[in-house]
């Protein structure tokens, strides 16, 4: 049974989460190097404020590791496709570890020839893309990455989910700032969210989602029996629809109903698809042109009157990068029923109410 989890805060170092998930994983057969691998994909997010997506997915991820519906070990190969084109095959692994390896593949043909295309299939949920891009602008690579999922919105104009709230990140190196970093998925709001309005009895902003009929709500319950709504209208329903293709169809992985549920399809494998795009900027200009030119773009936006004094311009990535530093320092806050069932899995205890988030 699915529930959520919404309990008193506490703050954990991320030495103490990372040794946690890590020891989750081994438990479940996971070799240590993708244990480790997937641990900090998910505490990155935590890191960077993104919870949702962060060392909580574990509680979603074990059931399924241990109905084999993710491969613990899985016989991950790459076919190489061209010069600038692999297809990485996942094996029905752990998300981040098929999206790990997708990643090194590109950095490495980027490296070598200005520009790489990956595509990955047979994979699983990898939480939030932004670590992997984060990856290529570590090696000061342009990266963009991007994954398909469960359905969770319709087709614009019409009234059954189809469309997964398909995420992507788009990550550029800036010498001596943070990396430009967009991660953002489609709709306005996610269903968690929504769902932990309804069960603090709250109202929903208009706009987020509809309910079962297709007509505006702003009552969370209503909202979770229909669908949410896509940003910016058609525009947010195209670009989701358009990487479905790319992460799906192009790829050989599943697309549209064929991506399955973490929770409500628990008997077979997800078969997410994902893909991430790689540019060398210094394939069009040496690395100081880059990077002084990326100085000004930022210092010209930043240059710009905000509307609240208070509340300077940013650039995306800044607040994250803040925070992360931040929380490396003080610890990662958590509800501390989560806290405490993530040391059950450590543990080997596996009777628990499977969050839905």
């Amino acid at each position: 049974m699915a529930g959520t989890l919404q309990t008193r805060a506490v703050v954990v170092s991320y030495d103490e989460l990372a040794a946690i998930g890590i020891k989750t994983l081994e438990l479940l057969d996971v070799p240590a190097a993708d244990a480790r691998r997937t641990v900090e994909a998910l505490l990155y997010a935590d890191l960077r404020g993104v919870e949702s997506h962060g060392i909580q997915r574990l509680l979603m991820y074990v059931p399924r590791l241990r109905k084999n519906l993710i491969n613990s070990r899985p016989n991950i190969t790459v076919d190489k496709l061209g010069p600038a084109l692999c297809l990485v095959n996942g094996d029905d692994a752990l998300g981040p570890v098929v999206a790990a390896r997708g990643m090194t593949e590109a950095i490495a043909i980027a490296k070598e020839g200005g520009l790489a295309f990956v595509g990955c299939r047979d994979s699983n949920h990898f939480g939030a893309a932004a670590p992997f891009a984060q990856m290529a602008c570590d090696e000061k690579l342009i990266a963009m990455v991007a994954t398909n999922a469960f359905p969770t919105m319709a087709a614009w104009g019409g009234s059954k989910n189809v469309v997964g709230n398909n995420p992507f990140a788009i990550g550029v190196p800036c010498e001596g700032d943070p990396a430009f970093m967009l991660d953002i998925a489609l709709s306005v709001s996610s269903r968690g969210r929504i769902r932990a309005m309804g069960k603090a009895g709250e109202r929903m902003p208009a706009g987020w989602a509809v309910d079962a009929k297709g007509q505006p709500t702003t009552d969370p319950l209503e909202a979770l029996k229909g669908f949410v709504l896509p940003i910016g209208g058609h525009k947010g329903y195209g670009l989701a629809l358009a990487i479905d293709m790319m992460a799906g169809v192009l790829t050989g992985a599943g697309f549209a109903g064929g991506v399955k549920s973490m929770l409500q399809q628990g008997d077979e494998p997800q078969h997410v698809g994902h893909f991430m795009m790689v540019i060398d900027p210094v394939r069009f200009m040496p690395w100081e042109c880059f990077a002084a030119r990326m100085k000004e773009l930022r210092a010209s936006m930043r240059a710009a009157p905000p509307l609240d004094p208070q509340r300077p311009i940013m650039i995306p990535g800044e607040p994250e990068a803040r925070l992360e530093k931040q929380r490396r320092i003080e610890g990662i806050p958590m509800p501390e029923e989560v806290l405490e069932l993530l040391k059950g899995l450590a543990s080997g205890h596996y009777d628990y109410e499977v969050p839905n988030f």
